[in-house]
């Protein structure tokens, strides 16, 4: 078993470390920064086009193509982070890509310029390329794959905008690309946006529409002709307003009928009550000679009385006898009939009454005749009204097919303008996609980054010198330990090899 003393045992010192070890820092520290200048001294200058778009409300974005709508439609709700998204894929569609390439040329997206240096490693990767078995000559494909590497679309958020870059050797190769690229993904947004043969079909829809209105307006006017009634419902309110004037009055005229018969039959009744003659006159007391000669007796008893008043008393004798004469002469005269002439004549108001009668049966029979008049009326304008309700029925038959066929080609007259319109849109191809800001040609290089690779080359240089240091510095430790084994360690026997063995010295750093 192998002890150690406590007291000889040794620790890491860092500091001592780096201390002990500057110079062997000092060399990777210097051969790290000679590799970074000469990075960039090879290194080919990139130069970065930046462009961006503006997304603003369009057509496309809440306009529907005039196809779309034919039919039922729903709503459909979608974002403007959907077509922002769209317009993105769209720009790194392959189609984009291939128009591009073919614009600028496959040589210049390869950045094959003619006087290129021989590059800084001995092998050309493009030979070590064609080694494959599935390797393709194709300078185009390499050409578009470069071009989609190359090109970098970002959206910043929550923002309308489209932003693109592209780094090449030459800034103004870079700002061609982004301008191919731009006017590629407009003509390709317009084309999109738009339903091909939509303007041939509307126009063809609206001019076969067009024809059929004409056919039913001729159609309803040859009707209206026919028919002789231009306004079927208005001349339909009139028959019915006249029908009902004709009942009102047919039944006024039946009413009158019963009240003129009744008449009749009274005014019969009258007359068969009433006489065929009545007294025109009649004439009493007539003259007569015993009657005369009874009152002049009378008239003679009634002086006598008067001269025995003048001589006696009322209660006298011959007084009362007297009386007694005159009474009985009075009774006598009293009960004598008198003689009556009667005159008898045609009954007047019997014969007015018949003809009153006469007058109510003309009558009667002249709302007879009436009462049939009327009846025939209503029967006829009822006709007339059962001929306007069938004309009507036609009538409502063919506005209902003129009014779909106007409807129908003012819907097509509507869309082959929104369709035309829509084409003569995309022939100028304006689009809802906005530059807003054109393609940048700065000549100061974006590749390499000076700075940050010095940054980095420093950086690298002093971890690595340092690591150097403190390997080292271990490695120092580990031979002045005391070895107080009892028996040798086997070593591996991987470590009999020679490179192995110089892999091993030159990664302990005992050359420098």
């Amino acid at each position: 078993m192998t002890t150690h003393s406590p007291s000889t045992e040794k620790t890491l010192d860092l500091t001592q470390a780096l201390w002990q070890n500057r110079g062997k820092m000092l060399i990777v520290f210097s051969m790290v920064m000679i590799a970074t200048i000469g990075l960039l001294k090879v290194a080919k200058l990139k130069y970065t086009s930046e462009a961006k778009l503006f997304i603003r409300l369009g057509k496309e974005t809440v306009g529907l193509d005039p196809t779309a709508t034919v039919g039922q439609t729903i709503a459909v709700q979608e974002g403007r982070e959907k077509e922002i998204y769209s317009v993105q894929s769209l720009m790194q569609s392959r189609g984009v890509l291939e128009q591009v390439v073919d614009a600028v040329g496959v040589e210049r997206i390869l950045e094959e310029t003619g006087d290129d240096e021989p590059g800084w490693m001995p092998i050309d990767l493009k030979e070590l390329k064609k080694l494959s078995p599935v390797y393709v000559d194709s300078p185009r494909d390499e050409a578009i794959e470069k071009l989609e590497k190359g090109l970098e679309i970002y959206n910043p958020r929550s923002t309308a905008i489209i932003g693109l870059r592209y780094e090449t050797i030459s800034p103004k190769l870079a700002a061609e690309v982004l301008d191919r690229i731009i006017e590629s993904s407009v003509d390709a947004h317009v084309r999109i946006h738009q339903s091909e043969g939509s303007n041939e079909f509307f126009t063809d829809q609206t001019q076969q529409t067009a024809e059929e209105v004409a056919r039913l307006e001729a159609e309803l006017l040859e009707f209206k002709n026919e028919s002789g009634v231009s306004e079927l419902n208005q001349h339909r309110q009139v028959k019915i307003a006249q029908i009902a004037s004709l009942e009102d009055a047919w039944l006024e005229t039946i009413a009158q009928i019963e009240a003129v018969d009744g008449e009749i039959k009274s005014r019969e009744r009258m007359v068969a009550q009433q006489p065929l003659q009545v007294r025109l006159a009649e004439t009493t007391g007539l003259p007569s000679s015993a009657a005369e000669g009874m009152r002049e007796q009378l008239y003679s008893l009634q002086l006598n009385e008067s001269e025995y008043l003048s001589r006696y008393q009322p209660t006298h004798p011959k007084v009362r006898q007297m009386r007694a004469q005159i009474a009985a002469a009075q009774e006598t005269l009293d009960s004598e009939n008198r003689l009556t002439q009667v005159t008898m004549g045609v009954n007047e108001s019997r014969r007015e009454m018949e003809s009153e009668l006469q007058n109510q049966r003309a009558i009667a029979a002249s709302l007879a005749a009436r009462q049939e008049i009327l009846a025939q009326q209503i029967a006829d304008a009822k006709s007339e009204l059962k001929s306007i309700n069938e004309n009507e029925i036609k009538f409502a038959q063919i506005s209902r097919r003129l009014d779909l066929a106007r409807t129908s080609y003012q819907d097509y007259a509507r869309r082959s303008e929104l369709a035309r319109m829509d084409q003569a849109l995309s022939s100028e191809s304006l689009s809802n996609l906005t530059v807003l800001q054109s393609p940048s040609a700065s000549k100061i290089p974006s590749s390499p980054k000076v700075a940050m690779t010095l940054v980095m080359g420093i950086t690298s240089g002093t971890f690595l010198s340092a690591l150097v240091a403190i390997l080292a510095q271990l490695r120092t430790i580990h031979r002045e330990e005391p070895t107080m084994a009892p028996r040798k360690k086997k070593e591996p026997s991987w470590k009999g090899f020679r490179f192995v063995n110089a892999a091993t010295r030159l990664l302990s750093f005992r050359w420098l």
